[in-house]
């Protein structure tokens, strides 16, 4: 069931100008990356939907080898982003359908096809917008089902002294996130020296005035998009996306300076390592980032020690 070929070249010479059209119908669109990645995307589905009209065969049929799940998966995640709920991923879908139809019907002479052959492109038509809703519908409501999970994982790990995540939710949920979302990033771990002798004299007023003074100075010192952690008794990580090591190791010195020149501060040791430089997935680069940070203590001093 194949679509007249005037009708094919019309959406792709259009495309354009369909896409134009839904931004405007479902607005709030900005200059930040997810709204930049949904229209990408929503323009990459137009250039699929003109490929399964030619095609002779159904929507089941038509799956590129899982391809076209994949990018409906991405558009998913953006829509999650922007804030869609359910009812904004189906009137995503539904106002684009409609964007193309709008343009077939005013660029297209329909009167020079056959009804069967105009009927054939409106039933696929049909059929493409309700799979993709249906499938994109399941696909975020995974993501929305996952950031509950993780919300829920948050709320129950994090540190009480900090107010951090804590270190099994570093581990099992924000390193391997990082992992999967970015193509580059740096972990960078701090352990105060001599906290061990702190906690034996009994003065666990101060330890916990340490650990609280160490997490603010961290996440102060990091970027926004940085996570910050509690690793261990006297440990704080910090992911920072898009960075390199040497970008980990001056925040490791600014946050070193500027522990020792407060009133209350105290040394620190750092270990730091690059994904995917040092290791090829979470645990092997956390591996070498404590290898890191092991070597950093026993140099001592405040010492910072990029993993090798």
């Amino acid at each position: 069931m194949r679509t007249p070929p005037q009708i094919v070249a019309h959406i792709r010479q259009d495309l354009p100008s369909i896409l134009k059209s839904w931004k405007e119908e479902r607005k709030g669109f900005g200059e930040d990356e997810p709204s930049r990645r949904l229209v990408a995307g929503m323009e990459e589905l137009l250039s699929v939907f003109a490929g399964f009209l030619e095609s002779p065969q159904g929507v089941e049929g038509f799956s590129r080898g899982g391809e076209i799940r994949s990018l409906v998966a991405r558009i998913a995640d953006d829509q999650h982003a922007l804030g869609r709920d359910a009812v904004g991923v189906i009137e995503d879908f539904a106002v684009l359908r409609r964007c193309v139809w709008r343009s077939v019907e005013e660029g297209v002479d329909l009167s020079d096809g056959s009804g069967s052959e105009v009927a054939a492109f409106f039933v696929k038509l049909l059929q493409a917008s309700d799979w993709v809703t249906e499938k994109g519908l399941e696909a975020f409501e995974e993501i929305a089902m996952r950031d509950m999970e993780r919300a829920l994982g948050r709320a129950e790990a994090t540190d009480l002294v900090t107010g951090l995540p804590d270190r099994e939710q570093f581990n099992r949920l924000l390193l391997p996130a990082a992992v999967r979302e970015h193509e580059r990033f740096a972990v960078l771990a701090f352990d105060v020296v001599d906290f061990t002798e702190t906690v034996a004299e009994g003065d666990l007023g101060r330890a916990r005035g340490i650990l609280h003074l160490l997490a603010e100075t961290v996440e102060q010192a990091t970027p926004e998009t940085a996570v910050c952690a509690r690793f261990g008794d006297d440990e704080v990580c910090a992911i920072l996306p898009g960075s390199t090591s040497e970008d980990a190791y001056k925040i490791a010195k600014l946050v070193s300076q500027r522990l020792s020149e407060d009133p209350d501060g105290f040394e620190v040791d750092a270990g730091v390592a690059e994904y995917p430089v040092h290791g090829s997935d979470a645990s092997e680069l956390m591996a070498e980032t404590l290898k890191a940070l092991s070597t950093a203590k026993r140099v001592g001093g405040g010492g910072i020690v990029v993993a090798r």
